[in-house]
């Protein structure tokens, strides 16, 4: 069996993968200084937030209470959580809190997903709430916190852009080896993948919370019921020629699984959405050829790379057991080529304050490896229909006090403190990042394991 084909295809792709993470990561070096201070006399931008919720009764208070102690005009924005199919007390929480600013939207439907709910919301926003005419839709996810000046800030940098994606940063890194991994991953997508594409004008990405996107936009648009409906708007949005503005502050911190089913469903769902995604869209994106769309298409494709890295693995084990050719470039190259990215990683993790990445990089890969399950199962349920949307449960209430900004400048800066009534526990781990401390002080019980 002669596998020369194969094995210049396979190395073929590793090394145009691997040409265009190390163009990406010398994007990422050159950091974006935008402004130097948020300017609440400038904060003119009309937001509605929107807050899908479906069983939150452990989050929902935390996330109401930090967009309601925006710094922040109160005539500039609305809140909206939409209690969706819950069976739970979310809903009598929210209703507690309900005020001119928050408002509680219960919806009951046997259409269930994220982009549903969010789309009811905008199909009843003149019952909904009366004379408030917003620029931009925000979304977060109940169980996300965010700092006071997140609304303020984000206001200064819209500038009319069509959609705009903000930092999302893990809230509980500590709580076990997935959520550590998890942090990780995040910090990396964020630096390399996303400001990376920014700094060239590529297709960055929604991210499902901490999005804004026009509000005349996604009126005409819709979130639509994918089950990934950021990548699904995404993609749509490159195939109109619009790309998202990614922006490195301000940022919310986003609750990971600590259980390893709930994460194997969870990158499952995503797979599945990811393939669904593709088979939608991936040809369309061909039409209008373009640096975006190209990028786009590429994007959907990255899924496969699993795939990749098993033939590769299979064609090695063919020719260890002598079952194959011998070529001159043997497949083990593309994996040679997978761990070269190592280095980058790491710098990326440095750059970004944390300087633990490699003690913690077992742990890092072990999440990866999950891929290698779920992007074969995510393509068989794409292809053969057997796809629902899934719950991700959320338990780390981490209720101690509001989150503040810090004066600085919010691109070079961490810019999260957390008050509470006393004093916030201090941080004591050798080499460790503000942002790491502002994860401690919303929870002490949360500390990220890292020295």
């Amino acid at each position: 069996m002669d596998l020369t084909v194969l094995v210049y295809s396979i190395t073929g792709f590793f090394s145009l993968y691997s040409a265009y993470y190390f163009l990406l990561f010398y994007a990422a070096l050159r950091e974006k200084r935008g402004f130097t201070a948020v300017d609440h006399s400038k904060s003119r931008a009309r937001f509605l937030v929107l807050v899908p919720a479906h069983n939150e009764e452990a989050v929902i208070s935390e996330i109401c209470n930090d967009l309601l102690n925006q710094k922040y005009p109160e005539d500039l924005f609305r809140v909206i959580v939409i209690a969706d199919n819950c069976c739970d007390s979310t809903a009598q929480k929210v209703r507690k809190m309900e005020c001119d600013r928050l408002k509680l939207a219960e919806r009951r439907s046997e259409i269930r997903g994220k982009g549903a709910a969010l789309d009811y919301v905008l199909e009843n926003k003149s019952n909904l709430i009366q004379g408030f005419d917003p620029d931009y839709v925000l979304v977060f996810d109940a169980d996300n916190r965010v700092p006071d000046d997140f609304l303020a800030s984000l206001s200064m940098q819209t500038n009319g852009e069509g959609a705009l994606q903000c930092n999302v940063k893990t809230k509980n890194p500590g709580s076990s080896w997935i959520a550590r991994a998890s942090h990780y991953e995040g910090m990396i997508l964020q630096r390399l993948w996303q400001q990376g594409k920014e700094s060239l004008g590529l297709c960055t990405a929604l991210a499902g919370t901490g999005e804004a996107i026009r509000y005349d936009l996604i009126s005409k648009l819709g979130f639509g019921n994918s089950l990934t409906d950021d990548l699904d708007l995404t993609i749509r949005l490159a195939k109109e020629g619009m790309r998202v503005k990614y922006l490195h502050y301000p940022c919310t911190y986003d609750e990971k699984p600590d259980d390893f089913g709930v994460e194997l469903r969870r990158r499952i769902r995503w797979a599945t959405g990811h393939f669904q995604t593709f088979f939608k869209h991936g040809k369309d994106l061909f039409r209008r050829p373009s640096r975006l769309s190209f990028d786009a298409f590429f994007y959907l494709i990255n899924v496969i790379a699993p795939f990749i890295v098993f033939v590769s693995w299979a064609a090695s084990l063919l020719q260890a057991l002598g079952l194959a050719t011998i070529t001159p470039l043997p497949p083990a190259c593309s994996i040679t080529l997978s761990f070269v990215i190592f280095p980058m990683l790491a710098a990326i993790s440095w750059l970004e304050g944390d300087r633990h990445f490699i003690r913690n990089s077992p742990s890092f890969y072990a999440l990866m490896a999950i891929w290698f399950v779920a992007a074969p199962v995510g393509l068989v349920k794409a292809l053969f229909g057997d796809a629902k949307w899934e719950r991700t449960p959320h338990a780390h209430g981490l209720d101690s006090g509001r989150i503040l900004s810090v004066p600085g400048d919010p691109n070079l800066k961490p810019r999260h403190v957390n008050l509470p009534d006393a004093e916030a526990p201090a941080w004591t781990a050798k080499g460790s990042n503000p942002d790491q401390r502002t994860l401690l002080s919303l929870a002490a019980q949360n500390r990220l394991r890292c020295s």
